[in-house]
């Protein structure tokens, strides 16, 4: 399932503890998948140039956490723009963290690699039951968020391949993009706006000549 920007910003940030609300924004606002939030180090984000960069990606098995120094595929290592909620709510999280350019940016209340069970049941689940929304998304959904709002605001598919980490556009297309709530409405709204779809003055509707 998908949510809103609005429903994001208002609703599910501001119920989660605020350790963890850059590790959400980042997965929506940069579309990371769980193994690159937790793999992303201070390094990797930089906050001048708007844009973090997916090197590496941590893998649990059996509760224990590695990292490897590339991610998924050859195409999931890539540069990613920042938007601006994203980029408030990093720098407030930056300037928590200790200074060392090696430091996890995402870490469990011990300064340890954060555990996707752990998270889910501490932190996540409890965090949308204060927010009040009507459906839960996973954590994985706030990706599919990513990339439908993307698509949505008329970013090229091939862009969004991109900086989602893709090897094929059809990926991107057939599984991580999802029909928004106002469809009827953008589709409406994107023919009025063209001139050309007004017919012109005098021209009379088919079946008029009597």
């Amino acid at each position: 399932m998908t949510i809103t920007r609005e429903q994001l910003v208002v609703e599910v940030l501001p119920a989660l503890p605020r350790r963890y609300r850059a590790l959400v924004a980042t997965a929506a606002g940069a579309g990371l998948r769980w193994g690159e939030c937790v793999g992303l180090r201070r390094r990797n984000v930089d906050l001048l140039r708007r844009e973090l960069q997916v090197v590496e990606v941590a893998v649990e098995v059996a509760g224990r956490v590695t990292f490897k120094s590339y991610p998924k595929s050859k195409a999931s290592r890539r540069t990613v723009p920042l938007p601006d909620f994203l980029i408030e709510l990093l720098a407030e999280h930056l300037a928590a963290l200790p200074a060392e350019l090696d430091e996890l940016m995402f870490r469990n209340e011990r300064g340890g690699p954060l555990l996707r069970a752990n998270f889910r049941q501490r932190v996540w689940l409890p965090a949308l039951a204060r927010s009040g929304l009507a459906e839960r998304p996973t954590f994985h959904d706030l990706r599919h968020c990513y990339a439908t709002w993307l698509v949505s605001e008329g970013v090229p598919v091939n862009v969004v391949q991109a900086v989602m980490g893709h090897e094929q556009a059809s990926t991107t297309l057939n599984r991580y993009t999802h029909v928004p709530a106002d469809t009827h409405a953008r589709v409406r709204a994107a023919l009025n706006a063209s001139a050309a779809c007004s017919p012109p003055a005098g021209v009379r509707a088919a079946g008029d000549d009597r």
